[in-house]
């Protein structure tokens, strides 16, 4: 017996020695100081920027489990994912013979608002230029999680993620992109503003214009964006004129609504399949800058586009359904275009609404059910087609994936839209203000087709989407916007409710509401029940220290090797010939004075020095004392 387990042992033995990747070390990720990575390629390199997280925040030590890991987590859910290690974070500069590697700065230590990105550097394996990729589709930007998998692909021999195409001013092109994704960033929400406040004026003296504003809002963006306007003073003035102007163009004649909007549709199908840049560079585009979504139709301006296909249906009847309903069906969740799968389901939504009112048949629990199955097979039978067609997102990945995939992302979407409806604490009332615009609305009789169709949609919507705030805001908007048009009865009852409405929505638009960038950042982790054990645990685990640090007191999650390990800081004061309390004063606010051997300069932040006096006390005495 003894000889066959020994025989069985040395068998696997052999088979795991035999195998190529067994052993092998994960490949690395070198980070570098601010400002050095141009200095450190000395050969054919490509460059490119990255967003560090997803989110209104981001921390130090989320952007290095992305990076780890090849996966990103929202801001509201914590930033920092979990999953299988893919690749080593470490500081320091790699010998010649490692290429192909990748160079990366990092975010300072805490949390700050997501609103920079960070250089990257590919070096070797044929890179050279600036960097690619289908899953941003911007020159010069690449998803963080995206880093880690092409490395391992490189490693292994497969096609990467990130690619390069040539580019002689790749590092000046790249300075001129962050200058871009800054200004439209700012521009972001003050637009949102100026769209809102123009709408609601639109539904006052012109309800038919209103209901079209969306598209014209859209064509506005798309101008601006071609343009290359991005300056505040002239975005905010064009936006306003070009809404409202597009607006009574596009509704001067009735009858010719349906194809306007049909007309719309197709061109922003072709905008986004063609020159993906134009829209996510836009200041009503997708929101690369958050890194989120990087191309394609998010939940704003899907919820932005609704009323124009709702209205023009109307207008058209039935004739109009079809051929309105594909190219819109088409815009939103072809993965080449607008890439939104619950945009499918939303807009299908809301025209088997449309065809069931326009049919004139009665509205039974039988057929919304029917029509419900309909929109489901619909939504399904485009996702499978575009698939089939080679097409690739989100959405075609979790379908392909299976029923399990499919509901797990369901459902970590719904618990997103929990967390972003009730945090912060202005959420809420925001969200309970719109919520109450729609229910005075919709309990008002007789029905109406329109208001029926987008509420469906809107219910939906808020089931399949994530950004629950921005999707019932507009939302509200655009029932004031059809409610206004199909019906201009002034009766006492009609003119206060419209009264209220108006005056929620403006205030909700003055205030900001959807607005990206003033949100304040949250803190990493609470850290009541820390302070009462350390203060200075609190202090280090705040500041994101165990990302780039091993510190065992500070407990499982400060497991960094970026840094030295922080366990025998007292050897590193005997050989520094300091007293350990000075040596880890002095190291945390000058950290470049005295640097441990095999360890570069310039990797740790001097941003420390910084801290309050008191807080600086109570980190020393965490790494200086005994704990417990």
């Amino acid at each position: 017996m003894t000889r066959l387990i020994v025989a069985a042992a040395l068998v696997a033995a052999a088979a795991l020695n035999a195998s190529p990747t067994a052993g092998a070390a994960r490949p690395r990720i070198y980070v570098q100081a601010p400002g050095t990575i141009p200095a450190f390629v000395t050969g054919p390199a490509a460059f490119g920027l990255f967003v560090p997280g997803a989110g209104a925040t981001i921390t130090r030590a989320g952007a290095i489990e992305s990076l780890r890991r090849g996966r990103v987590e929202e801001a509201l859910l914590g930033g920092s994912p979990s999953g299988k290690i893919l690749v080593d974070v470490v500081s320091g500069i790699p010998e010649e013979a490692e290429r192909p590697f990748i160079l990366v700065e990092l975010p300072p230590a805490g949390r700050h608002h997501n609103t920079k990105r960070y250089p990257i550097a590919i070096v070797g394996a044929g890179y050279q230029g600036i960097l690619t990729s289908d899953s941003t589709r911007i020159r010069g930007l690449v998803s963080i999680a995206d880093v880690a998998p092409t490395l391992v692909a490189l490693q292994n021999g497969r096609p990467p993620r990130i690619r390069s195409e040539p580019d002689p001013d790749a590092l000046s092109d790249l300075r001129q992109l962050d200058v871009r994704l800054s200004r439209v960033h700012d521009d972001r929400g003050w637009t949102f503003v100026v769209v809102v406040l123009a709408v609601l004026a639109l539904s006052l003296v012109a309800a038919r214009a209103a209901a079209v504003a969306g598209a014209a809002a859209m064509t506005g963006s798309l101008l601006l964006s071609w343009a290359g306007a991005t300056r505040l003073w002239l975005v905010l003035p064009a936006m306003a004129a070009l809404t409202v102007g597009v607006a009574l163009a596009g509704a001067a004649r009735r009858k010719l609504v349906p194809l306007v909007v049909a007309s719309f549709f197709a061109a922003f199908t072709a905008i986004l399949a063609v020159d993906p840049e134009l829209n996510s560079l836009a200041v009503l585009g997708a929101r690369p800058d958050g890194g989120g979504r990087f191309y394609g139709i998010g939940n704003q301006v899907e919820t932005l586009l609704l009323p124009p296909l709702i209205a023009a249906v109307a207008i058209g009847g039935l004739p109009w359904l079809v051929p309105l309903g594909v190219v819109a069906l088409v815009t939103v969740g072809w993965s080449e275009a607008g890439a939104d799968g619950g945009g499918v389901l939303v807009y299908g939504t809301a025209l088997a609404v449309l065809a069931l009112r326009l049919g004139r048949v009665p509205v039974t629990g039988r057929r919304v059910a029917v029509a419900g199955a309909a929109v489901i097979a619909v939504a399904g039978a485009l996702v499978g087609l575009d698939a089939a067609l080679g097409g690739s997102s989100h959405v075609t990945d979790a379908v392909g994936s299976g029923p399990g995939s499919l509901l797990g992302d369901l459902g970590h979407r719904l618990h997103v839209s929990w967390v972003s409806a009730t945090h912060p604490w202005y959420h809420p009332p925001i969200f309970l203000a719109c919520l109450a615009v729609l229910v005075l609305l919709g309990t008002i009789r007789p029905r109406r087709v329109t208001l029926d169709a987008l509420l469906a949609a809107i219910a939906v919507s808020l089931l399949v989407n994530d950004t629950p705030v921005d999707v019932i805001g507009l939302g509200a908007l655009a029932a004031l916007a059809l409610f206004r048009w199909e019906s201009l009865d002034s009766r006492p009852m009609r003119r206060g409710v419209l009264t209220a409405a108006f005056a929620v929505l403006a205030m909700l638009a003055v205030a900001g509401c959807g607005a990206e960038g003033v949100v304040s950042p949250k803190p990493l982790t609470v850290v009541g029940t820390v302070k009462a054990e350390a203060p200075g645990k609190a202090i280090f685990t705040n500041q994101g220290c165990g990302a780039c640090h091993t510190y065992v007191p500070a407990g499982p999650d400060a497991q960094g090797k970026i840094g030295p390990d922080l366990d025998k800081l007292a050897e590193y004061a005997k050989r520094a010939k300091q007293p350990l309390a000075t040596f880890v004063h002095d190291s945390i606010v000058n950290p470049d004075k005295y640097v441990e051997k095999g360890y570069p300069k310039g990797v740790m932040p001097k941003s420390y020095k910084s801290l309050p006096p008191a807080d600086l006390k109570d980190l020393v005495d965490f790494l200086t004392k005994p704990q417990g």
